[in-house]
């Protein structure tokens, strides 16, 4: 899976994002991919969407920049896994209670 290697800096043309599953819609483009992820989050929350959580809409997005970018190595890397791995430290990924260990939602 190709995923960006940053969300410091905006890709050239922004982030960009078009929902094809369920309804089609495509999202104004925006410097800030978390703005992005937000937005496309909420539209999928309130239709009823699948894969409506933040963490799984900021893979949707990530990925999606990539295939935009046809993998192009200045932006985007190869990795198995990663988002496995991202959980544990973006903030869109909620770390579980730390008293009792269940999954603190985000959104």
């Amino acid at each position: 899976m190709w995923i960006l290697k940053s969300y410091e800096n905006s890709l050239p043309g922004n982030y960009v994002y078009t929902q094809t599953i369920g309804i089609r819609h495509t999202f104004p483009s925006g410097p800030v991919i978390e703005e992005l992820v937000k937005l496309v989050s909420a539209f999928r929350i309130a239709n009823n969407l699948p894969r409506a959580s933040l963490a799984e809409t900021l893979e949707d997005v990530d990925t999606y920049q990539c295939a935009v970018q046809n993998n192009n190595p200045d932006y985007c890397r190869d990795c198995e896994g990663c988002f496995e791995q991202a959980r544990s430290s973006h903030r869109f990924f909620a770390a579980p209670c730390s008293s009792c260990g269940t999954p603190v939602k985000t959104n």
